[in-house]
């Protein structure tokens, strides 16, 4: 009777032992499939981005050969030289002024010999030319030139074509966050997200830098007026004046004489006696001789 009532409760429990095994393998394995996509996830985005990186490629060197369009970074140095150079600073303040352009250094220096400023000019590139026009027709006269213009348009629509898609990747790994299930996934996310960042943050900061120089050209001139009097020398001394400068040298020199002596004043004590004594024994050895 015992082994009987043993042998159903036995029964019955079996299938809810199976239920509960069968839910817990179900979790694991739907956790392993989370985990498991969330990495997948990562991957995937990787394999893009490197995939995405040699088609941008490839398109940029499409664009480059068709119709790209030219970033050019205009820069020149002028030496100009004025005969009324208060005159022609004041017309290139005009001209800079009309054109929208400004001076990022200014600087004067005056000499025995010349007049000069130092002048730094931003003007906007659509101006560029402009200015120099005027200059060329101006009554300064032109000694040195040099006129430079540097294309970057190459560098600046490959950072701008691969920043665009790293701030799609940026936004992907965003997404894919929330399903990190562990700490490692978690912060392997976090990790990628934060080099994206600071790539984006450079690029963002070059292709500003980029745009000042190509918005704004540099104009370095040196403008300068040659003084038509020579520097005024100092009058020649005359035979009096250099009379009392020798002496007052000469005298200068007894005094550092007599005070050198003073100075060594201790020896002076021994040498005088001795010298003295010395000298009469010599004296009266000489008579000596003499008798």
């Amino acid at each position: 009777m015992s082994h009987s009532i043993v042998k159903s409760v036995s029964i019955a429990i079996l299938p809810l032992f199976l239920l509960a095994c069968s839910s817990e393998n179900q979790k694991e394995t739907k956790s392993a499939l989370e985990m498991g996509s969330s990495r997948s996830d990562e991957s995937g985005i990787q394999n893009e981005e490197l995939s995405d990186s040699k088609r941008y490629s490839a398109e940029f060197k499409k664009t480059e050969q068709g119709i790209q369009q030219q970033k050019l970074i205009k820069t020149g140095e002028l030496t100009l030289k004025s005969k009324q150079i208060e005159k022609s600073k004041a017309n290139l303040d005009k001209v800079l002024k009309r054109i929208g352009g400004y001076y990022d250094n200014e600087s004067f220096s005056k000499s025995a010999y010349e007049l000069r400023y130092s002048l730094q000019l931003r003007i906007p590139s659509a101006n560029f030319d402009q200015l120099l026009q005027s200059i060329n027709s101006g009554s300064d006269e032109i000694l040195a030139k040099n006129i430079h213009a540097e294309d970057v348009g190459e560098e600046y629509y490959d950072i701008e074509t691969r920043l665009k898609s790293k701030k799609a990747y940026l936004k992907r790994y965003q997404e894919i966050t929330g399903n990190a299930k562990n700490v490692d996934d978690l912060l392997s996310i976090e990790n990628q997200v934060r080099q994206l960042i600071e790539e984006i943050e450079s690029q963002e900061g070059r292709l500003r830098f980029l745009d000042n120089q190509v918005g704004y050209g540099t104009l370095n001139i040196e403008l300068f007026k040659t003084l038509s009097h020579p520097p005024v020398l100092a009058d020649k001394s005359s035979f009096w004046e250099d009379a009392g400068n020798s002496l007052s040298k000469g005298w200068s020199a007894i005094v550092g004489f007599v005070l050198s002596l003073l100075s060594i004043w201790p020896l002076l004590i021994i040498l005088i006696p001795t010298g003295i004594f010395g000298y009469r024994k010599l004296k009266i050895y000489v008579k000596k001789q003499n008798k």
